[in-house]
């Protein structure tokens, strides 16, 4: 599967054969004048960036019946068209190439800026009409400065009326990017270079300058007396109406004609796309005198005093040098456009008996064309004295704009100086307060030398102190070790007295067991050595062994007297003993609260 192109959808290889420029052309490349390689690369050129893939194009026929039929065509239908009108004679064919033409609620293409032509169909064309290969070269240099071929009478022998040109044209459309700055695009950043299109702020609604350019061919056969116009329409197919005025003027013109046959005069594609031209200009030339106007009321009513003021300026200098650049561009193009006006006239003159013996035109039509043709030079002479008028205003707004600057300069210069006074004054007066500031500082710094030098007497005093305290310190730590050293003898004897007062009592318990044994049996050995006494042992009543009862009467209450007697000793003795503890107890209790010292007197 293929497209109109000839390349395999499937596979993306090219199957189309390349066409020889002697092919494509015939006669009309001459090897000498033109280059084939380059010719080749312009081709090549188009193909890729300025055709598209898919084929629109319109074409208004005017038939011999004296009917006009308006066509839109495929590329199937293109190369049905061009088959069958080889069969015909005396026909007029005027076909548009333009890029897409932007409806409301269609889908964009992708190569929408293209135009919609396929690089198949286009070279149809130009083996069909043997397209003059400098017409090529220059759609496919479109940008560079147009160019044009008239013949010349010694061609009129070899049956050749074909002529071909560029028309530069300027045309005014309402600004599609409402950002501010036109930063958008890339094209929007270089309005120095006057390819690219010229924002204009001041007009309500904001409008752009857009350059294009109008190509025109015309071929005319005279074998068949087939009469065809090839226009390519370069401008942007977002403004459809300024892209169709070309169209439906020329279908009401060849609509008009009083005989069908006159409608095959070129002076009729030279008129329509000339006056559309200038009208453009003049539209566009008025846009770029209202933003001039716009600027200069600013600048007169322009408070100086603005903060606001210097960036103004600075962007209306940067749009005001933009502007210059491209009004210098349009003093160029339309010095061709006047070149083309007298060309036009030069070519329908010395080629008027040809159009009349071929039966394109009538013979009394020459006094009209040229007098329209002066008519439109005329109109072309006074848009370029506009575009002169508008130079030099722009240099009075420039001037304008210069003196305003200068006039802010001079007011900023005036607020400076006031500035610079008040600043001097306030110098003074800091000058002033700096000199109280320097006599209270003096004194200050007389005062602080007196804190220092009593500073630097309480420190020798707190050096002796600090001696002094230094070898009490010592004194203290070399009594605080004999204490210590003291201290653990003490704790050595306190050991061992300790230690002899566990075993005196230890003694004293087997003293007191000794004791309180002999308490038991002193009473008893006592009365029994008593009554064993001869005084005794001689009185019969005594001596009988049932006498016992005296020695136990006489040994228990007496043991009990002695045990009384030990015991309430005791009790008195334990009771001293304690009340002397407690004693000592108070009395260590007592040494060991601290007191108050003393409150040390001044070295």
């Amino acid at each position: 599967m293929t497209s109109e192109n000839g390349v395999d959808k499937a596979t993306g290889a090219s199957k189309r054969r390349r066409v020889g420029v002697h092919t494509l052309f015939g006669s009309k490349y001459i090897p000498h004048l033109d280059n084939g390689p380059v010719i080749r690369q312009s081709m090549q050129a188009l193909g890729s960036s300025i055709l598209s893939s898919e084929t629109s194009v319109r074409v208004i026929s005017l038939q011999t019946t004296g009917a006009s039929v308006d066509n839109i065509l495929d590329a199937e239908g293109l190369s049905s068209y061009l088959k069958g009108r080889r069969q015909e004679t005396n026909t007029t064919d005027t076909f548009f190439f333009n890029r897409h033409l932007v409806s409301h609620g269609q889908l964009i293409p992708t190569d929408a800026n293209r135009l919609r032509v396929s690089p198949s169909r286009f070279e149809l064309f130009c083996s069909e009409f043997h397209l003059s290969p400098s017409f090529v070269t220059s759609l496919a240099n479109i940008h560079q400065p147009s160019a044009r071929e008239f013949p010349c009478q010694a061609k009129i022998s070899n049956k050749r009326l074909d002529f071909w040109l560029t028309i530069p044209v300027r045309v005014q459309v309402e600004c599609s990017d409402n950002r501010h700055g036109q930063s958008s695009s890339i094209k929007g950043k270089s309005q120095m270079n006057p390819l690219n299109y010229l924002h204009l702020s001041q007009p309500k609604p904001k409008v752009d300058i857009r350059g294009s350019k109008v190509a025109i061919y015309f071929h005319f056969d005279p074998d068949t007396g087939r009469s065809t116009s090839l226009v390519f329409n370069f401008q942007d197919g977002r403004w459809r109406k300024i892209v169709e005025e070309p169209i439906h003027r020329m279908k009401e013109v060849l609509t008009g004609c009083n005989k069908p046959e006159m409608g095959r005069d070129p002076i009729y594609i030279q008129s329509v796309v000339l006056t559309s031209a200038i009208r453009w200009w003049n539209n566009a030339l008025n846009s770029f005198n209202d933003q001039l106007i716009g600027y200069e009321e600013i600048l007169i009513n322009q408070d100086l005093s603005s903060e606001e003021l210097s960036q103004f300026n600075t962007d209306t200098n940067r749009s005001l040098h933009c502007m210059a650049a491209h009004l210098h561009r349009y003093g160029s193009e339309l010095t061709q456009l006047s070149e083309i006006v007298q060309d036009f006239k030069w070519y329908n003159n010395d080629f008027h008996d040809e159009f009349v013996r071929l039966g394109l035109r009538e013979k009394d039509a020459l006094e009209g064309f040229l007098r329209g043709l002066d008519h439109v030079n005329t109109q072309v002479c006074s848009t370029s004295k506009f575009r002169d008028e508008l130079e030099q205003k722009i240099n009075n707004v420039l001037a304008v704009l210069v003196d305003n600057n200068q006039a802010s300069n001079d007011l900023l210069l005036l607020k400076n100086s006031t500035a610079m006074q008040d600043i001097l004054n306030a110098s003074q007066m800091e000058a002033e307060q700096s000199g109280q500031v320097a006599a209270q500082t003096k004194q200050l710094t007389e005062e602080m030398k007196k804190i220092l030098q009593a500073t630097q007497k309480d420190a020798e005093q707190s050096g002796q102190i600090a001696a002094q305290t230094r070898q009490l310190t010592e004194e203290m730590t070399k009594i605080l070790q004999a204490t210590q050293e003291e201290t653990a003898m003490s704790r050595r004897v306190a050991l061992q007295s300790q230690r002899l007062s566990e075993e005196m009592m230890k003694d004293s318990v087997a003293m007191k067991t000794i004791a309180l044994l002999t308490t038991i049996f002193l009473p008893g050995t006592s009365f029994a050595a008593i009554l064993a006494m001869p005084f005794f042992t001689d009185t019969a009543y005594l001596s009988h062994a049932s006498r016992l009862w005296i020695w136990v009467a006489l040994t228990v209450p007496s043991t009990a007297i002695c045990f009384f007697f030990y015991f309430e000793w005791s009790k008195k003795e334990s009771k001293r003993k304690r009340e002397s503890i407690q004693k000592d107890e108070e009395l260590v209790n007592t040494a060991m609260t601290p007191t108050l010292a003393p409150p040390l007197t001044p070295l």
